[in-house]
């Protein structure tokens, strides 16, 4: 056990007290495991790396899904049991024999068969657990006895970045131990990226360039992701005068006054995975193909806010009319008319036009192939895109209806488009003419 605690301690700073109740629960491989742990916090605080790293030193027969990446229920049983079959060394089961199953009784005897031979626990990690709402409504619920229904030392560990309430269905379930894994706090994030320090400098100047840092980007950015990258851009611009000559490395103040104006251009774009000097290069490049497609794929959305930027264009560039013709093409056949047709100009070039969101949140559902609920979560993408620029407020915003303009050129989403497989000039009005 202290091997163990030691190695990780050492490897996941800061998370002393989260590695030690995990371990307590599933370390011990001669003790039954608990049926399901849920694991939950904010995004970048290492849930994930915990898990797989405790897994990936206790050995025992794993497996690890992300669930963003599987359509249903179906395919993650498949994915499940190929994964735990494979991974059992000298097991009867260790071939290349392919599980299919349509439902949870078969899994549940497949189950059986892998872990029969085994004395060690079986874990399953569903990483990314909240499209599991959206998946058949009995797979949470049977996940959440699987130990019960199959007879098998197993626990499933549900990773999360949202509380376990908001995963409540009205079939029963086992309610899971909770591990929380809270925000990091200034000292710890602090820790944390000195672990990127240069080599070519000491660590108490290091740790004065972090304080300085994250008195301008702690307030505002929580994610260790964005900060660590921040941190490496801007280290380059606060060495700068120390490379020319112009200042000494215990010249603090000096420093500071050169690198505080750059410090708040950058927290302008922090989201955006760029620099300002970035972002101006990306600019002048703008007229030009490869260099729209590399600016377009530095904004890391996420998979639905692409879908609601691309709604948002086309609410922008299609007439409210033809909404109908556009989006309902397998229901609604408009009439043909005279067989003269004229050559129109492309209606990129004539807008944006403003729209209301309720337009652009009803061809968002539209042109999304699977259900999805209009919910806080999703909405927060809009304000979120219009303080990168994506989006931009038109008039008095009003709450009950506000009118927004897209502000993306072609090319550029015709990048985000294709990043989710989507091919946009189907739903433009001027392609279709």
């Amino acid at each position: 056990m202290e091997d163990c605690l030691q190695y990780l301690k050492e490897k996941i700073v800061c998370r002393e007290k989260v590695i030690e109740q995990l371990y307590s629960l599933i370390g011990y491989s001669d003790e039954p495991v608990p049926h399901s742990i849920f694991i939950y916090g904010h995004t970048a605080t290492a849930k994930s790396l915990v898990v797989k790293s405790m897994l990936s030193y206790l050995k025992y027969n794993a497996t690890i899904i992300n669930c963003i990446e599987h359509i249903n229920s179906k395919h993650m049983f498949n994915y499940i049991l190929n994964d735990l079959s494979s991974n059992l060394i000298g097991s009867v089961t260790n071939d290349k024999l392919q599980y299919k199953c349509d439902n949870i009784a078969d899994f549940v005897m497949y189950l059986k068969e892998i872990s029969i031979n085994s004395t060690k626990p079986t874990i399953i990690v569903l990483d990314k657990c909240d499209k599991l709402r959206n998946i058949d409504i009995g797979f949470l619920p049977a996940f959440s006895k699987l130990k019960e229904i199959s007879g098998v030392n197993v626990c499933v560990i549900l990773i999360s970045d949202i509380v376990w309430e908001k995963f409540r269905v009205k079939i029963g379930m086992h309610e899971p131990i909770k591990i929380h894994f809270s925000q990091y706090t200034r000292n710890e994030f602090s820790e944390i990226l000195l672990l990127n320090k240069p080599h070519d400098y000491e660590d108490s100047f290091y740790k004065d360039y972090l304080n300085l840092f994250l008195s301008v980007f702690f307030r505002f950015c929580r994610d260790l992701n964005e900060l660590r990258y921040m941190a490496r851009i801007n280290f380059s611009k606060y060495i700068e005068p120390i490379e020319i000559n112009k200042s000494k490395k215990n010249d603090t103040a000096m420093l500071w006054r050169n690198i505080s104006a750059v410090f708040k251009a950058n927290l302008e774009v922090i989201y955006l995975r760029v620099s300002v000097e970035d972002f101006a290069k990306h600019n002048q490049l703008s007229t030009e193909i490869e260099s729209t497609m590399r600016l377009a794929l530095s904004f890391e959305l996420p998979y639905y806010a692409k879908y609601m930027l691309i709604a948002s264009y086309l609410a922008s560039y299609n007439p409210a009319k033809e909404d109908k013709y556009l989006f309902m093409k397998r229901k609604f056949k408009r009439k043909k008319k005279g067989a003269t047709k004229k050559k129109t100009i492309l209606n990129t070039r004539s807008g944006p036009h403003h729209f209301l969101v309720s337009r652009m949140l009803a061809i968002f559902c539209a042109i999304l192939d699977e259900k999805v609920d209009i919910n806080a979560n999703l909405l927060a993408q809009i304000p979120s895109m219009c303080q990168l620029g994506l989006l931009t407020t038109v008039g008095n915003y009003n709450l009950d209806e506000p009118k927004l303009k897209c502000c993306v050129s072609y090319d550029f989403i015709l990048v985000i488009a294709k990043t989710v497989g989507f091919n946009i000039q189907n739903y433009l009005y001027n392609f279709m003419l």
